[in-house]
């Protein structure tokens, strides 16, 4: 077994990029509450109570990708191979009985295209919702972030490193999620139609299943509503386009815009700040704010009725 520490405990298993299956038995002698977390933070399974004398047990499928976290940013690559790691909680050190790992033979791969909302930061005051996404998936589900910050649509489709990425490994049957918009501020209402239409057809090529995913809304109470935020320098409405190429192309839209900014004003001008960066940032979540977000995602799924990705959340 090749994990060090006490809280956090660190597992690192080595090995090339690709899928591994892992299986862990959580809980001990004394009662604890252990968080999961692989690769660059992020989140595998919600937080396990185990009482004293008890010991539950999980598999889950994670993604390796060298280097970690931000596809082509300049952030700390992270240590190749599998990582996983186990954190307590409220003073209790986590609960590690034991863990097994193999490569993952027939893993259902959802990939996650976007930006700064969505990756897996390395920073541990932002996360983006994909960093959360896979805790709401069951075995064997695997969850491939490929969002990168300050990308926009066009960038993105055109980055062999990023939708080339997707593209050269996505498989039929996979799933892709696309979200843009956030640094989209000044292209053309045509243009982004034309980007993210690219995409579309680019996963579907591949006999995959593409999902667009409108912006998530920033916590700017200020100015323009939250409602129209995302509408652009150019005078485009960039998640009237992401619906209206839905519709052309006949794949699911998820309204995240409209989700999120309900959840927004819900928390108000003076309650947004415990789940976005810093406190500061209007933008970017926290983990809290991340796992929020991604937990609206999770509903808007299954309110669309993806039937073979609902059927395969926890």
């Amino acid at each position: 077994m090749r994990c060090t520490g006490t809280d956090p405990i660190a597992c690192h298993f080595g090995g090339q990029p690709g899928n591994y299956d892992v299986t862990v038995v959580l809980g001990g002698a004394a009662a604890a509450t252990t968080v999961t977390q692989a690769e660059t933070l992020r989140a595998m399974l919600d937080p396990v109570a185990t009482g004293a004398g008890q010991t539950r047990r999980f598999t889950f499928t994670v993604n390796v990708r060298q280097p970690e976290g931000q596809p082509i940013q300049s952030v700390p690559a992270g240590i190749a191979g599998l990582d996983v790691y186990f954190a307590g909680s409220a003073g209790a050190p986590p609960a590690l009985q034991s863990i097994g790992y193999a490569a993952a033979a027939a893993p259902f791969v959802i990939y996650l295209a976007g930006d700064s909302t969505v990756c897996d930061q390395s920073d541990p005051e932002y996360a983006g919702w994909g960093q959360m996404f896979p805790r709401y998936f069951d075995y064997p589900v695997s969850v491939a972030n490929y969002a990168d910050s300050g990308e926009s649509s066009g960038s993105f489709a055109g980055s062999g490193s990023l939708f080339g990425a997707i593209t050269s490994r996505l498989k039929a049957g996979d799933w892709t999620f696309i979200q843009f918009g956030h640094n989209d501020k000044d292209v053309t209402a045509t243009a982004f139609h034309d980007n993210i239409t690219r995409m579309v057809t680019g996963v579907k090529a591949k006999g995959a299943f593409p999902v667009l995913v409108t912006p998530e809304a920033r916590a700017t109470f200020s100015g323009a509503t939250l409602s129209a935020q995302h509408i652009n320098n150019t005078g485009a409405n960039l998640p009237q386009i992401i619906k209206q190429v839905a519709v052309e192309q006949s794949v699911p839209v998820l309204d995240l815009t409209t989700r999120s900014t309900d959840w927004l004003n819900q928390l108000g001008r003076n309650g947004w700040q415990p789940y976005h960066a810093l406190g500061t940032d209007a933008t970017h979540t926290n983990a809290a704010g991340a796992a929020a977000v991604a937990e609206l995602v999770r509903d808007l799924i299954r309110e669309a009725n993806l039937t073979a990705v609902v059927s395969r959340m926890r």
